[in-house]
């Protein structure tokens, strides 16, 4: 059963009864096949039997084949058409493609083996036929249901066809928008060509942003993506147009743009606001720093005499009294002087350029007011710590790191200094490691805040200080410190120096 449905079903009309014999004879093993001897009789049976493939002869009483398969197109269109005719009648053959919309014509007498295969052909084109319908009914179903507007358009910009959601947002009813250019909805149409041109791919013109307009006056932004599906049956080309509706996300777009103006220009006005402060607070800090300095040293030189001349009297008390005013004086001009020191630090601009640390570490150890023999210094060879920073800058990084290298190792039997270098990751690594009384790990962090000590001053003199300005001329270099200390086994600084590519980017930082 499920074989004959399958088999091709041809109607074969012939107004000789031996040609139906030979046609059925000939070929009931391969289709399903009817016949019928004139073309009234075989539209009779055409209204109640749907065939693949329809075949007459041309010549016949009452109706010529011509007239029969032009009545069969127009009543059957999806069934394939064949005519059979002599040579002599050309004429009818040209009638019949005109009228008849015919698939081929075939010369009698016919050929079986020629014939079988046109057959086949022609169920073919049948088949093909049926699946386009299939196919165009699907789409005919997407396309209607679909939420985002379609349009088919010609080159021309004549609108073809339109979904309801095409016809909801333009809010114009089907029949009138068919009758409208497409191009009557957009807004400049030189600028929306010209992004047409940037987003083509092929033929496919995808995310053109385009601004239309409607009939009630309002603007819609839309994406809209146009792909070439085929040509009209006037031969333009045909295009189908997905539109997505995009006006709030370009109108939250506007407001997202307007909101960050408005924001630069307050940050920018709060930057240049806190630039002054900073410029205010530095000047400021500088000038009380700097007018405090001379009244210090006249206040030490003071108790330097007053204690000199306590000596000669035999005044214990106050010598005694002389020598806390002049030690705190001292200690309020180191103060008042890395200050100073720090606020300039501020205030300079970073000239980086390839030096030798170890020959700034031997000018910076030549200078400290120790007995060099009685600590171990430990330096890099000449020529292997070469690295790219500011000359000035690096010699007050190392007069920190060994100040207070010598400071806290001045406890030991043998203190020992170590300058250290290596290259990792494309960056210069300095340490400065001593053996001295250290830290605890998990105090590391305060030791580059300004005013930061972890010591009594009482058992270890200074400001505060160093470090912070240490922390400072290596921000300032695009690099960074840190800290690593055992209690009485010792304590290591790191500085690390960005490699020599980003020397430019540190002049502007700076």
């Amino acid at each position: 059963m499920d074989q004959q449905l399958d088999r091709i079903k041809v109607l074969y009309v012939d107004d000789e009864e031996g040609n139906l014999m030979a046609f059925r004879a000939s070929f009931r093993r391969d289709f399903d096949v009817h016949v019928a001897l004139n073309a009234k009789e075989a539209l009779d049976w055409l209204e109640t039997h749907p065939v693949h493939v329809v075949i007459s002869d041309q010549r016949m009483p009452g109706m010529n084949g011509t007239d029969f398969l032009s009545i069969v197109r127009t009543r059957w269109p999806k069934a394939v058409r064949l005519l059979l005719t002599g040579f002599s009648d050309l004429q009818a053959v040209v009638d019949a493609i005109n009228l008849g919309g015919i698939h081929a014509y075939i010369t009698k007498p016919w050929d079986p083996t020629d014939l079988k295969l046109r057959i086949e052909q022609a169920h073919e084109i049948h088949e093909l036929r049926d699946e386009k319908e299939r196919l165009l009914n699907s789409y005919r179903q997407v396309f209607d249901a679909s939420g985002d507007p379609i349009i088919m358009l010609d080159t021309n910009g004549k609108i073809l066809e339109a979904n309801p959601a095409a016809v909801q947002l333009i809010k114009l009813d089907k029949p009138a928008l068919l009758r409208t250019g497409f191009d009557q909805f957009v807004v400049d149409h030189l600028a929306v060509a010209q992004r047409m041109r940037t987003h083509r791919k092929g033929n496919i013109f995808r995310d053109v942003e385009v601004t239309l307009r409607t009939p009630d006056g309002r603007t819609i932004d839309c994406l809209i993506t146009a792909t070439l599906i085929g040509r009209t049956a006037e031969g333009t080309r045909m295009y189908q147009a997905m539109i997505k509706d995009i006006t709030d996300r370009k109108q939250q777009q506007l407001y997202l743009e307007k909101l960050n103006r408005d924001l630069d220009k307050r940050v920018n006005v709060r930057t240049k606001q806190l630039l002054e402060a900073l410029d205010d607070l530095g000047a400021f800090s500088y000038s009380v720093a700097h007018d405090l300095r001379s009244p210090l040293k006249n206040i030490k030189v003071m108790s330097e005499h007053l204690g000199s001349m306590a000596a000669l009297r035999g005044d214990e008390e106050e010598r005694d009294l002389s020598q806390r005013i002049h030690k705190n004086a001292s200690r309020l001009i180191n103060l008042v002087d890395n200050l100073l020191r720090f606020a300039r630090t501020d205030s300079r601009t970073v000239e980086s350029l390839e030096i030798d640390a170890c020959g700034v570490a031997q000018e910076s150890i030549r200078d400290l007011a120790i007995q060099h023999e009685s600590v171990e210094f430990i330096l890099p060879k000449p020529g292997e710590a070469m690295i790219h920073a500011d000359p000035s800058m690096l010699r007050v990084v190392l007069d920190n790191l060994f100040g207070n290298a010598v400071k806290f190792t001045r406890e030991k039997p043998k203190p020992r200094i170590e300058l250290g270098y290596a290259h990792r990751d494309g960056a210069d690594i300095l340490w400065v490691k001593d053996n001295g009384v250290g830290f605890e790990s998990d105090k590391n962090e305060q030791l580059f805040g300004v005013f930061k000590r972890l010591h009594a001053s009482d058992r270890f003199e200074g400001t505060g200080i160093g470090l912070a300005l240490v922390s400072r001329i290596m921000k300032k270099h695009g690099g960074w410190c840190w800290a690593e200390g055992v209690p009485d086994q010792g304590a290591t600084i790191y500085i690390r120096f960005p490699a020599k590519g980003t020397d430019q980017e540190l002049r502007r930082a700076g």
